[in-house]
């Protein structure tokens, strides 16, 4: 929908005035966007002025909370000038004939669904004076065209997000967490770690705050519409070979559990944390792409053994104090951690699609809609990535960018892809 904008110029209606006037001729318009800001310059041209005439004008655009003026300017006839320095005893300024170049800066933020400007133009002769304005029309240039689909009514965010993520998981699919059921480490990979046979989950050791940042961030996203829950998140401690103390997995476990509470504002009830001892998938992993001699014979007798405690015995037994040292140059950092194996998370209706749908049909179909009023209904839904994009979209087209660029760019931090496509589609 194009947006106009009333701006004044100088037009024939000022010839009633007078028929010695000489013709003033708009000459066209540019509408520019340049640092949040709207620069409209209208060209238009003067001709000779008449001896005894004098031409003052001045160009204002009234918005909401503001007006801004143009510097008045003044066209005088040879005759009206000499009589103003013999009256005043001095020249007055007089602006140049020919064609003028009016600009008018107005910020973004002011720029909305009617914009008044207003050309106020004075004509002074022996009769006297004579006060007009007139206005024209003036449409910014058309936005480009953004995603704003309809939203599955029955799909979640975190049901988007467990396409991605194979440790994520409707309720349907869940599994208590046991030492017999331990998901495989590979499904997931957002695992903190620790010092030597050391609890302490310190954000500064290793990556540990990018790691924390992303998980809570993951869980945000997931609760970010109405529709999803979380149930469970799973978690899973556990100690490298050459530790021996007992329980440090579960500490650990706890401790990050702890840290996930404080970030994402989740209950105890939530959380199902477990002591894995020795990450056998990282053990074998580390065995086998090391050089320790005879590692691919131990990892094969290891896999073999069904029974934790069993493997415990073989590897405490057939380790020596040389196998260790080199297994600890490899990889031991990597097993003192605490996992997040699992999340799970049950859908409940979502009440919030068919508002959001209601306001996409009015976007698609009406070419005057009430900006204002959707904004205000969206704003209830701010911590909906769908709605922040339908939020986006309605500011671009009110040719606010930089509140589309700060709506996109949260809804695109929470994992909506259409505010992606759209935070691209603004910043080119």
């Amino acid at each position: 929908m194009k947006r106009i904008v009333f701006l004044s110029v100088l037009a024939s209606a000022i010839f009633t005035l007078t028929a010695k006037a000489q013709t003033i001729i708009p000459d066209g318009y540019t509408a520019t966007h340049s640092d949040s800001s709207w620069n409209i310059m209208l060209n238009y041209y003067i001709d000779d002025i008449p001896g005894d005439k004098q031409l003052e004008m001045q160009c204002c655009i009234c918005c909401a909370d503001t007006c801004i003026m143009d510097t008045t300017r003044c066209f005088q006839g040879k005759k009206f000038r000499k009589k103003a320095a013999r009256t005043n005893g001095y020249m007055p300024v007089t602006s140049r004939l020919g064609m003028q170049r009016c600009t008018l800066v107005i910020p973004e933020s002011m720029v909305g669904d009617s914009i008044m400007s207003i050309t106020t133009y004075t004509l002074t002769d022996n009769d006297g004076i004579i006060t007009e304005t007139d206005s024209s029309y003036i449409y910014l240039p058309a936005v480009s065209p953004l995603s704003c689909h309809r939203v599955n009514d029955t799909e979640s965010n975190a049901d988007r997000i467990s396409y991605r993520h194979r440790c994520i998981l409707p309720m349907a699919y869940y599994e208590p967490l046991t030492i017999n059921s331990i998901p495989p480490y590979s499904e997931s990979r957002y695992a903190v770690n620790f010092r030597p046979a050391n609890y302490l989950l310190e954000n500064s050791y290793m990556q540990n705050s990018t790691l924390i940042d992303t998980l809570a961030n993951l869980i945000a996203a997931m609760t970010a519409d109405s529709l999803a829950q979380i149930e469970v998140v799973q978690l899973v401690g556990y100690t490298a070979p050459n530790e021996k103390q007992q329980g440090l997995g579960m500490k650990r476990a706890t401790s990050l559990r702890d840290k996930l509470k404080y970030y994402c504002n989740l209950p105890d009830s939530v959380f199902e944390v477990l002591d894995g001892g020795r990450n056998w998938e990282l053990i074998y992993e580390s065995m086998s792409g090391s050089n320790i001699a005879g590692g691919d014979s131990m990892v094969t007798i290891l896999r073999a053994e069904k029974s934790p405690a069993r493997r415990e015995t073989l590897i405490s037994g057939n380790l020596s104090n040389d196998m260790l040292r080199k297994l600890g140059e490899n990889a031991l950092n990597s097993h003192r951690q605490a996992c997040c194996a699992r999340i799970y998370y049950r859908n409940t209706p979502d009440t919030i699609a068919p508002k959001l749908n209601r306001i996409v049909n009015e976007l698609a179909t009406n070419e005057t809609p009430d900006y204002a009023a959707m904004l205000d209904e969206l704003q209830q839904y701010s911590d909906d990535a769908r709605a922040l994009n339908l939020m986006g979209v309605i500011e671009y087209r009110r040719h606010k960018r930089g509140a589309a660029k700060k709506a996109f760019t949260e809804a695109a931090m929470m994992g909506d892809e259409q505010a992606m496509t759209n935070l691209m589609i603004i910043s080119r």
